[in-house]
Order: C-alpha cells, then structure tokens, then sequence
C-alpha cells in the first residue's frame, strides 16, 4: 500500500476545459477548499468556509454534484451516517478515511486491486472495466487520543 500525504495536485481547469464545462470562480475556490484539505469535508463546512467568498449552499451543491460525476471529488460516508466529500487524485488511488477525525490518506493499492479485478474476471465471468474503494479505520493520532 502506497500512502501519499500531499492531496490531490492536477490541472483542474483542463479536466473542465476537456468537458467544454466553464471553469468558474466558484468551481475554483470549492476545488481549492476541498484539495487543499487533508480530511473530508461536509456541505456545511464548505459552506461556511465559502461563505466569505460570496459562495451559497445551492453553488457548493451544484459543484460538488458535479465534481462527483466528472470523479474529481469522492462522497463519503461515515460510520456515524454522515456523508462528506473529499478532493480525488487522478489516477489509481482509493482514499483511506479515519471515522473519527476524517482524515484522508490516498493509497492506490494498485498490485492488490488489480489481482482482484482479475480473479473476478476468472470466477464471474464478468468484464471488469473499474471499480470504487474507500476504506475506512482509525487514524494514529486518534488512536492514541481514544487511549
């Protein structure tokens, strides 16, 4: 497993330009929020970090929707049945989520993964074309709050 600690770094206004979708302000400083974070946020927390930014509650949704489906964002959901959101990183890479605090580390897992893409391929008779991990646990500096 390969942690990475920088969050994603991509040229988020080619992802956009490819799609011929604008690249706004809005979109800029919600993408900003959400990579510059190393854990998850929810919509209320974009919300009022935008705030100052003149960016309202339908704007983070819309964006946020939208960064989902062009997989520049991951929907996550905690043990607690809150759902937060966290910036992705081009290429194979799968978060990595701390139930207690949201902190997120991107691993790719890639070797494992593909193994298994593979043996399902075998076993089912299916054509794997992709697939979508999260895996969630207790961080270390968490661990040793909770003693």
């Amino acid at each position: 497993m390969e942690a990475s600690a920088p969050r994603p770094q991509l040229d988020i206004e080619a992802v956009f330009s490819q799609r011929g979708i604008p690249y706004t302000r809005q979109r800029r400083l919600i993408w900003e929020f959400l990579s510059s974070s190393n854990r998850a946020a929810s919509i209320g927390e974009a919300v009022e970090a935008l705030q100052p930014q003149s960016i309202g509650q339908s704007t983070v949704y819309r964006t946020i929707a939208l960064m989902i489906d062009l997989g520049l964002v991951s929907r996550v959901q905690l043990r607690d049945g809150e759902t937060c959101y966290t910036a992705t990183r081009i290429g194979h890479s799968h978060p990595l989520i701390c139930g207690v605090c949201r902190k997120v580390v991107d691993f790719d897992g890639a070797g494992d993964l593909s193994y298994l893409e593979h043996q399902l391929e075998r076993t089912t008779g299916f054509s794997v074309y992709g697939h979508h991990l999260e895996v969630y646990g207790v961080c270390p500096d968490c661990r040793t709050r909770q003693g």
